[in-house]
């Protein structure tokens, strides 16, 4: 297919699905449990800021500050990544995070070994159709690093 059938296509999509080329919010995050380690000791491992953190043993709150009773039985780190994607289409989002995370192996090898979790989460924040297939090649990365898929949608949009 040249570029002039290319736009043609498009075109037509566009003109038939008034939601082609509309900018669709989508997350990627990391998520780690670990029962001992400090967030401090994650962020430094791979390099990433935490979006969202609590240490075994902190105290609880809401996400509002509000003290709750008790202390956190684990740790909980998040590095969440905003992705703004056009059409349908997020998959290459997801390969390109997860090509990132490679490198750290040994990391996720002993994030595991200690007792600890790791998974990528795929948020959808229901800002219209969204639908894309993970390649089994990345799929495959996922199993090697021992890091789970998770994918949490909001049927309601969120800021």
């Amino acid at each position: 297919m040249n570029d002039a059938s290319n736009r043609e296509v498009t075109e037509q999509s566009e003109a038939e699905n008034p939601e082609v080329g509309t900018p669709r919010r989508v997350d990627i995050e990391l998520f780690i449990v670990h029962p001992t380690w400090e967030p401090t000791e994650i962020s430094t491992a791979l390099g990433l800021e935490a979006n969202f953190a609590h240490r075994v043993g902190g105290p609880r709150k809401t996400p509002a500050g509000t003290p709750l009773p008790g202390n956190h039985p684990d740790t909980r780190w998040r590095h969440c990544i905003r992705c703004n994607v056009r059409d349908q289409w997020y998959a290459g989002e997801v390969m390109t995070f997860v090509d990132r995370l490679e490198p750290h192996k040994a990391f996720f090898a002993s994030l595991t070994s200690t007792g600890g979790r790791a998974s990528i989460i795929i948020q959808f924040f229901g800002d219209g159709y969204l639908g894309d297939e993970l390649p089994v090649a990345t799929l495959a990365k996922l199993v090697d690093l021992g890091v789970a898929l998770a994918i949490e949608c909001f049927a309601d949009p969120q800021s």
